[in-house]
């Protein structure tokens, strides 16, 4: 025997006896049934504010996990797929075990369905256990994810990726030759970030705006010398300080320096070079990196 009771304010529906459902009709159209293994059909659609099954796909899956996935089965704690137009899926990866992201780090992906062409947001702690958020694109040639840019818990930004050099002078270079761009020899690498400076030459790993430093000692300035001239050259144009030594009397030694922001293509080189135009080939080059040295960075 069916039932409905109403008791505690709790309201019973009961369908007696064995394969027996509940049918809820309009009119006296069926338009949905609870059978005797508590499943629901219905004939429409269930419909909220939020959430309803008007989709013709899986549009939300939770797993046993806890792992939530939009628009695909979740591979971590948030996974969201959007399928463009090209075919490429776009994702948004949330989650403290994704590969590269060492345990109790989070990180957030974005990109596309593989690590290829992605980048991501990690925040970590540091060997001094300070909170650290990092910028990461990954690099498809090595496999790997690169910190591009680290903010700590004091609000300092160090991009370690970012082209600097300073590179000095070891050994003098004496009687430097007349009339012609004499190159400054810089074997003594103080740091070079990107390994981008050898053979006493930087060249930009990108187009940009460079900032460069020259400063040398030349010792025995000849001051029947026409000029001295220190110069900074890059692929695109010279940069050059010019002084006349008519001092009335040869120097011991004179200071020379040159700063400015070059603006170099990918593959453009810079390096120093020293002339001195007439006079006797008696000057030298002071090879103490603290007098001699050159130095640079990318500014924009």
């Amino acid at each position: 025997m069916s039932t409905i009771k109403s008791s505690d304010e709790h309201l019973t529906l009961n369908a007696d006896g064995s394969s027996k459902d509940i049918k809820f009709q309009a009119n006296g159209v069926e338009k949905a049934s609870i059978d005797s293994s508590g499943n629901l059909t219905v004939s429409g659609n269930l419909t909220s504010v939020g959430i309803d099954d008007n989709a013709d796909a899986t549009a939300i899956t939770i797993d046993s996990s806890e792992r939530v996935g939009i628009g695909a089965a979740p591979a971590y704690l948030l996974d969201v797929h959007s399928t463009a137009t090209s075919g490429t899926t776009v994702t948004a990866n949330l989650s403290n075990d994704k590969y590269g992201v060492a345990t109790g780090y989070t990180a957030l992906q974005i990109g596309t369905q593989y690590d290829d062409g992605s980048s991501r947001i990690v925040s970590r702690n540091n060997t001094g256990n300070q909170s650290e958020l990092t910028l990461q694109p990954h690099a498809a040639a090595s496999g790997v994810w690169t910190d591009a840019m680290i903010i700590n818990s004091n609000g300092y930004v160090t991009m370690p990726s970012q082209p600097a050099f300073y590179a000095g002078s070891a050994a003098s270079q004496v009687n430097i030759a007349l009339d012609t761009n004499v190159t400054v020899v810089l074997t003594n690498e103080i740091f070079d970030l990107g390994s981008n400076f050898a053979s006493n030459t930087f060249t930009a790993p990108v187009t940009g705006k460079y900032q460069f430093t020259a400063n040398m000692r030349l010792d025995s300035i000849d001051s029947a010398a026409n000029y001295y001239s220190l110069k900074i050259i890059t692929s695109n144009r010279s940069y050059f300080t010019l002084v006349d030594p008519d001092y009335g009397a040869d120097l011991n030694y004179a200071h020379f320096s040159l700063s400015v922001l070059a603006d170099m293509d990918a593959g453009d080189t810079a390096y120093v070079a020293i002339t001195q135009a007439g006079g006797s080939a008696q000057s030298d080059i002071d090879g103490d990196t603290k007098y001699t040295n050159f130095s640079g960075y990318l500014v924009a």
